[in-house]
């Protein structure tokens, strides 16, 4: 029986009550009633200890950081795109995004047991919280910003990838400057990241160059004094 209906019984038998005359009656009405109000209370202790597990299952669950999505854009939206299997059959509920301004907080609540979350902060420019909004679709959840400035080109999501791209981009400039200067930072860096096997083929073909720009030098000489 409900909880809702136990709570109408205990009603209907104190507006019995009121009216009894009969002790028998009487008995028969107030055991009903107690009967009742216990199976009540042994209701709300199983629903509040269920709800104590549930609480206690929710803490535990752990939270795997998404950190790959797609983006896009067009001249009102910018566009995320996060792949993750079997979305589509979480509540509605399940699935909230938080915005600000300049950033955006996913989560995706027991998604087989687990926690999902996805944050992006220092957006490249301000979205309108009211008119961003998110869908589910098969696999995949779709986040839409809604850019203030209708129009304006994004040409990198967050303000820290422009800054790196610039950074990128100098880089770049002076490097094609100095060819020679370029070609020893790709090697630094190819070394630097390399495993051991990688760390010794550069190593060898460093030295090997090294070698020949020795020897090229050595020969130049020996020609200019056979000159004279």
């Amino acid at each position: 029986m409900s909880l809702e209906q136990l709570k109408a019984d205990v009603a209907e038998c104190v507006a019995l009550l009121e009216h009894a005359k009969s002790a028998r009656v009487k008995g028969a009405l107030t055991q009903a009633k107690a009967e009742a109000e216990r199976e009540i209370i042994n209701l709300e202790i199983k629903a509040r200890l269920a709800a104590e597990r549930q609480a206690g299952a929710d803490s535990k669950r752990y939270l795997h950081e998404l950190t790959d999505y797609g983006w896009d854009q067009s001249s009102k939206f910018v566009k995320l795109f996060i792949t993750l299997a079997g979305v589509q059959n979480c509540a509605e509920e399940a699935v909230t995004v938080k915005y600000t301004d300049h950033s955006l907080q996913l989560h995706v609540s027991d998604l087989n047991g687990k926690d999902f979350g996805l944050t992006v902060n220092n957006l490249l420019y301000a979205i309108d919280i009211e008119k961003s909004y998110r869908k589910l679709k098969t696999d995949m959840v779709a986040i839409y910003l809604k850019k203030v400035e209708e129009g304006q080109s994004w040409d990198v999501l967050t303000s820290i990838q422009k800054r790196l791209k610039q950074k990128q981009d100098n880089e770049l400039a002076k490097e094609s400057e100095n060819p020679e200067g370029a070609l020893v930072n790709i090697m630094k860096k190819m070394y630097n990241s390399g495993d051991s096997k990688t760390k010794q083929m550069i190593a060898k073909a460093w030295t090997e160059s090294q070698d020949k720009a020795r020897f090229g030098s050595e020969v130049g000489g020996l020609g200019n004094l056979g000159d004279l």
